[in-house]
């Protein structure tokens, strides 16, 4: 049986572009919750040479019924051409905090 929740982590350059895009998500209701990781550093291989460079992380928490439209907004909104999107199925833990996750996720269904 698939998870019915869900981790998705993206990220962007901008923080107030990240903010907005969480708030739009919200907003349309195809996620529970977005975290931001501030300025976390990206190390990388490019053209030869080790690349060190700043971007936000952002977390998303949702309903897996509501993945491809996430992945539409992302794709849709981000300034990149190939924006990472990767997706992760979860069980949200504590029985208190899966209730309240399986209450968000009937109110925005």
């Amino acid at each position: 049986m698939a998870a019915e929740e869900i981790l998705v982590f993206t990220t962007i350059g901008d923080r107030d572009m990240a903010e907005e895009h969480i708030s739009e998500m919200l907003e349309q209701g195809i996620i529970i919750s977005g975290t931001i990781f501030p300025e976390v550093e990206l190390v990388y291989l490019w053209d030869g040479k080790i690349t060190v460079d700043t971007e936000n992380k952002i977390l998303l928490k949702a309903n897996a019924a509501k993945y491809e439209a996430i992945e539409e907004y992302i794709k849709k909104h981000h300034p990149y051409l190939a924006p990472e999107i990767i997706k992760i199925d979860a069980s949200f833990g504590s029985p208190a905090y899966k209730a309240f996750v399986a209450d968000k996720i009937k109110k925005n269904s």
